[in-house]
């Protein structure tokens, strides 16, 4: 079976891009990367976020930077060094950025308190937990004020490329949109891709076009993205074959079976079972399909197998 699901797959993804526009939305620690592949066409790259959302993550970041640096009993001197340098040269660099007065004044602030913690006479890896939470109380605000404008530019540059993608697609093409983000456990639940997205395909795209893939690294090939929408977009004619609905197969076709075992196995035991809720499979919901009142297809393979029986032969 593996075999020839494999060798299948190729045919299956040659079909998705035949039929429908993609994007992929891929995280890759500059703020993203967006490709459109649009049907007979080569795909096509959206421009980089401006490089000024990389500073503005890299000043918030040099307060974690300093936070671990303090935990470090054996931290390295030359790195520390090194460190501080570079601290000294943000602050001496600053102007060449032309922020925002409100955000000069946030980046300032931050380099200022890093440089303060760095040149403060301790021994490596004593700083006491109230220094340390000194410290990341004192740095949150501007932490605050430089997340903020550095999402706005991110987000600003993706809506931009989407709004001239629908442009070039029209309002009919971008209906047919599949789309799948990458996403790390940390990011899932409030991926910005994933939601600027959903602001363009709609809330009854998630789940449907519009897939969230949760990957083990941070990062992945749109090779990878790829694939995997296939497989899913193609495992939806074995759902719908089988089961009557296609999504049947975006879940662990096992899961419903196991969830009956688990059940049994712990009242046996005299437990109460920690089970999932259930949902449609048509739900819309994000980031976890819970609600039963989400959709109108069944929330489980039994339900969805007994409604779809075989088709009496004509009399």
């Amino acid at each position: 079976m593996s075999r020839i699901y494999a060798d299948a797959r190729p045919g299956h993804s040659e079909n998705l891009l035949a039929r429908f526009p993609v994007v992929l939305a891929l995280f890759n620690g500059a703020g993203g990367r967006m490709l459109l592949c649009c049907p007979g066409l080569p795909a096509e790259e959206a421009p980089p976020v401006p490089a000024v959302y990389q500073y503005l993550k890299a000043l918030a970041h040099s307060t974690v930077a300093m936070h671990e640096i303090a935990l470090c009993a054996d931290a390295d001197p030359a790195a520390l060094a090194g460190f501080a340098d570079t601290v000294e040269q943000g602050l001496t660099t600053l102007p060449d950025l032309a922020l925002d007065p409100e955000t000069a004044r946030a980046a300032t602030a931050v380099l200022v308190a890093v440089r303060a913690f760095l040149s403060t006479p301790r021994t490596p890896g004593s700083a006491t937990t109230e220094e340390l939470e000194d410290f990341g109380r004192s740095c949150a605000p501007h932490v605050v004020v430089l997340m903020e404008k550095a999402a706005a530019v991110q987000v600003n540059h993706w809506m931009s490329v989407l709004d001239q993608w629908h442009l070039l697609l029209g309002p009919s093409g971008f209906d047919s949109v599949h789309a799948a983000v990458n996403t790390l456990y940390v990011t899932r639940r409030k991926n910005i891709l994933f939601t600027v997205l959903a602001q363009y395909l709609g809330q009854r795209a998630i789940g449907d076009r519009l897939l969230l893939f949760e990957t083990p690294e941070f990062t992945t090939t749109p090779e990878q993205m790829l694939d995997l929408m296939t497989r899913v977009v193609a495992d939806r004619n074995l759902g719908r074959a089988f089961f009557g609905h296609g999504q049947v197969m975006d879940v662990e076709i096992l899961g419903d079976a196991a969830v009956h075992a688990i059940r049994t196995r712990m009242l046996q035991r005299a437990r109460t079972p920690v089970l999932p809720a259930l949902a449609p499979y048509d739900s819309h919901q994000w980031p976890w399909p819970t609600d039963p009142s989400s959709g109108t297809t069944p929330t489980d393979l039994y339900t969805a197998t007994a409604l779809h029986q075989p088709r009496l032969p004509a009399d």
